[in-house]
């Protein structure tokens, strides 16, 4: 997932006073902000999944209990009170079922699916657990697999020379992966940010790959919301960090280097061209509010690019002017009334974020009532005492995307938390589940139910 707070405003500043800049390797940075000298990389094409898997969860716990465990007696830096083992199993990449051995054979139940799940920027597979589970569910005997980014999982200073050659080495090795399974006849990759970018990629450049048979892309990233992300390249050097945070989320980084918006734009750049189509069945999901990706990039790029007939854009309206493009296969989900409950918990929801797209609200981690609230725009270097308000906060909980914080009429004087769950996951995963079944009609998928 690419960040864009405080983006455009730090290159602005990046450009206009370089000598002010701070240059990484100053001796007062968290070592968390440094390289752990074991970053994830792309795995060796030889290496078997179940072994990938446990391989890269002893690294990412390695390097977790080395920055962050180093006093043994001292409390857990990330809230939830999360040990590095715990770390790890949340950030690492998966399978379900664990072993393929454990698999079934019921076609009627998935056994010739497979599903790649790719996350985000500054993201672990963690953000698609939810979406994993629920497509178990479903189907019991499809095998599910996730893999992990290089320079993710371990520690943010590892993504200051992390690469998206490799982030596709990564995708490769994923979809290769069930190139060798003789079993699986239908491969649907779902990718979540910049990995909507990756398996758009991915397809555009390895028509070979006949297993798959849809693209799932939730938040779907063609394009950074800034207007100057082709600076990042430039001038990663010189001010290695766009934005700084605590690290308190065991799911997934809360800082944010230049280094991984050059990427994503080096990814990205040339997404929006004609060249670009795609002829393969996509589902899209995307808040009209995101505040992270250009969410009319990402409908333009739906509209003039997926020319395959079998394709769906789930449009959560928000508070954003109504776009002006339109095509067929668009269902628009009505931005949310602002009072919502769950069971006997009461919260307001103003808009989809991006951040949540892919998050069941039950979720035990980002959920409504997870341990995790994203309080960062509270957060201050000298002083705790607004992001702890915001954490415990008991009164008006008002979920969203970033715009909101601007509206006072929607916090009703409350503080506000970036949304990191779906209201509507229910539905979407719906959709899903009929997207991957090509019995499951188009009109059905337009279907609001």
């Amino acid at each position: 997932m690419v960040r864009s707070s405080n983006f455009i405003s730090s290159l602005k500043k990046a450009t206009i006073v370089l000598s002010g800049l701070l240059l990484l390797g100053c001796s007062t940075d968290p070592e968390w902000l440094k390289p752990s000298g074991k970053a994830i990389t792309a795995p060796d094409k030889t290496l078997g999944f179940e072994q990938y898997v446990t391989q890269t969860q002893a690294t990412i716990e390695q390097v977790v209990s080395k920055v962050h465990f180093r006093d043994k007696d001292a409390e857990s830096p990330f809230v939830g009170g999360y040990n590095a083992s715990q770390i790890a199993q949340m950030r690492a990449p998966f399978q379900l079922p664990k072993s393929n051995q454990s698999r079934c054979t019921n076609q009627a139940q998935g056994a010739a699916k497979g599903f790649l799940l790719i996350h985000g920027l500054t993201d672990s597979p963690y953000l698609l657990k939810n979406m994993a589970d629920s497509l178990r569910a479903q189907y019991p005997c499809a095998l599910i697999r996730s893999v992990l980014l290089p320079g993710h999982g371990t520690v943010i200073g590892d993504t200051l020379s992390m690469s998206y050659k490799q982030w596709k080495k990564a995708t490769d090795y994923g979809v290769n992966s069930f190139q060798a399974e003789k079993s699986i006849n239908e491969l649907y990759v779902v990718g979540f940010s910049t990995g909507t970018a990756l398996a758009i990629q991915h397809v555009l450049e390895n028509t070979k790959s006949s297993k798959i048979k849809g693209l799932v892309l939730l938040s779907t990233a063609v394009k950074a919301n800034s207007g100057l992300a082709w600076l990042a390249p430039y001038i990663k050097g010189l001010k290695p960090w766009v934005g700084v945070n605590k690290d308190r989320d065991g799911a997934r980084y809360s800082s944010f280097s230049t280094n991984a918006g050059a990427q994503f734009y080096l990814l990205t750049r040339d997404m929006l061209d004609k060249k670009n189509q795609l002829d393969i069945p996509v589902l899209m999901a995307v808040s009209a509010d995101d505040a992270t990706i250009d969410a009319l990039a990402a409908r333009q790029y739906f509209c003039e690019n997926v020319v395959n007939k079998r394709k769906l854009l789930v449009w959560y309206q928000g508070f954003a002017d109504q776009p002006q493009l339109s095509c067929d296969g668009i269902l628009t989900v009505e931005k949310p009334i602002l009072e919502q409950t769950q069971g006997d918990v009461k919260y307001r929801y103003a808009n989809a974020s991006h951040t949540g797209v892919s998050v069941n609200p039950m979720d035990a981690h980002y959920g409504v009532q997870g341990v995790y609230r994203d309080c960062k725009s509270y957060e201050k270097s000298d002083d705790d005492s607004q992001w702890l308000k915001c954490v415990e906060d008991t009164g008006v909980k008002t979920f969203g995307e970033k715009n909101i914080a601007d509206m006072p009429d929607v916090l009703a004087k409350g503080m506000w938390r970036r949304g990191t769950f779906n209201k509507d996951y229910d539905a979407l995963v719906e959709k899903v589940v009929c997207f991957t079944d090509s019995q499951c009609s188009t009109a059905h998928l337009q279907s609001t139910k």
